[in-house]
């Protein structure tokens, strides 16, 4: 499958949400032990339930199972050891008509659920692979497994597929679908160069990802498949493929697909709308509901790489732009460089050097406030400005010198207004150098303190959030914070 064309599917999965006959809309659950109590929107076809080990991923999976197809997951004892107690919901949109399906756990059974009509399929590769090659091996031939069932090879495009999936050129695969076990299971024969095995002696992670192509391929057209951590068994880059060929599928048979994961390689290259964090606190688990910041990111082994510098015309900007981006949005932070330039000349000469367009990076001018309408024509699309109509460090010292008592109330620094005097007619930078020693912080601390109190300030926040969307546009960033994030934060 081409990169450009799973980028088709991924777009078409955000902007045709009509297509799918069948839609989870939300998940609710309450007093279910490990999980708490809580309420999860579902934005999208294609969910991942995002967060690192022990965080309630499988449990949220198998409640969302019992609530849709409480037969099927009861037979998993499992199931019923994680859900003992408590109530499970899911809301559905099935031909644009509301439906919701309710269970309560009670001491290992299930109660309720309805009749809908819908098929739910439920994949757990980390123990199904291992157990049906077990199955498999109890016999000692591959024909007393198949025992006479016909199978079928497969087609050139299904075999494409699966040398997408493993990142291997097989010359040939047969299927038999064989009734074992109180369920269908697949067998494979495989010709591979000059070699020929069957699933009795396929590696985990080559048979897991056979077992995963399988299953989506014969599930029924608007199914609800719920698959559990599928990057088990599976390399890096087979867990690229299969979150590619998970999407295609999606779109083609309009299946609703729900995965849980803690895998950089299917998380990172999804949309918000696909993905939901978690984490756990004392009660259970619990959705981030804005964007996940960086320290939850890193758990799961995500770290977006550098790909924009931004040049600023001394270190107060500097200092103040790396403020601002972690109070704002500390995800773009991680991606941003700040290059302290000597004033705004430099900063225009580099920004002409540096005209693209390049592939991996953006290179933007950040200007004080005092630039406004001087910056030359040129270089305008790929610049921006700092909050005010000044220079950052003459904002925050008029701030101080305004409004001192404040000042005092907020930091309980003594005699202000006597070291106020004391400094009158310095210099800007001889200013905040003597008013840090006086204060008893070093000049990066003052700063920080002197950033926290003007962003407390209603009107400064609200021109700093304009700056930062002005910059983000710039960045080609798909999300910024809201107007009450920025107030939270």
């Amino acid at each position: 499958m081409r990169h450009a064309r799973a980028q088709d599917f991924y777009r078409r999965i955000r902007d045709k949400p009509n297509h799918w006959p069948v839609r989870v809309d939300r998940v609710s659950f309450k007093g279910v032990p490990s999980l708490g109590e809580g309420d999860i929107p579902i934005t999208s076809v294609l969910t991942v339930l995002c967060g690192p080990n022990g965080v309630g991923k499988t449990s949220l999976l198998r409640a969302i199972w019992a609530a849709l197809d409480p037969i099927a997951a009861a037979r998993k004892a499992i199931t019923a050891r994680k859900l003992s107690a408590g109530t499970a919901s899911v809301d559905l949109q099935v031909r644009n008509e509301p439906l919701s399906c309710e269970v309560t756990f009670v001491e290992g059974t299930i109660v309720g659920g309805i009749e809908h009509g819908i098929e739910i399929v439920h994949l757990d590769s980390s123990t199904e692979v291992l157990q049906q090659q077990d199955t498999f091996c109890s016999y000692d031939s591959a024909e007393d497994v198949i025992n006479g069932e016909g199978g079928r090879a497969l087609e050139d495009k299904e075999l494409a597929t699966l040398n997408f999936l493993t990142k291997r050129d097989y010359r040939a695969v047969q299927v038999y679908e064989l009734e074992l076990a109180e369920s269908v299971l697949p067998f494979f024969e495989i010709t591979y160069g000059a070699d020929h095995y069957d699933s009795r002696t396929m590696g985990a992670g080559e048979l897991a990802a056979f077992y995963l192509w399988w299953s989506l391929a014969r599930a029924a057209e608007g199914s609800v498949v719920l698959i559990e951590e599928p990057e088990c068994y599976l390399s890096p880059s087979s867990q690229d493929a299969f979150r590619d060929y998970v999407a295609s599928m999606a779109f083609m048979r309009k299946l609703c697909v729900i995965m849980t994961s803690h895998s950089a390689q299917i998380i990172a290259p999804l949309g918000k709308e696909s993905t939901r964090f978690f984490r756990r606190d004392a009660k259970g688990i619990k959705l981030v509901a804005d964007r996940p910041p960086p320290i939850l990111l890193e758990t799961l082994g995500i770290k977006p790489p550098v790909d924009t510098v931004v040049f600023v015309e001394d270190a107060a900007g500097g200092a103040f732009c790396r403020l601002w981006l972690e109070r704002l949005d500390p995800n773009l932070a991680r991606r941003v460089e700040i290059m302290v330039r000597n004033g705004e000349g430099e900063i225009i000469s580099a920004m002409r050097q540096l005209q693209g367009p390049f592939q991996f990076i953006r290179f933007l001018g950040l200007f004080d406030g005092d630039m406004k309408g001087k910056i030359p024509k040129d270089v305008q699309p790929v610049s921006a400005h700092l909050p005010g109509d000044e220079a950052i460090e003459i904002v925050f010292r008029k701030m101080v010198v305004q409004n001192p008592a404040k000042i005092v109330e907020i930091t309980g620094w003594t005699d202000l207004e006597t070291i106020l005097f004391g400094l009158g007619g310095a210099d800007h930078h001889d200013w905040y150098h003597m008013l840090s020693e006086h204060v008893g912080q070093t000049k990066q601390q003052l700063f920080a303190t002197l950033f926290s109190i003007w962003m407390k300030d209603e009107a400064n926040s609200t021109i700093a959030l304009s700056c930062y969307r002005d910059l983000l546009a710039l960045t080609g960033a798909d999300t910024e914070v809201t107007d009450g994030a920025a107030q939270d934060r």
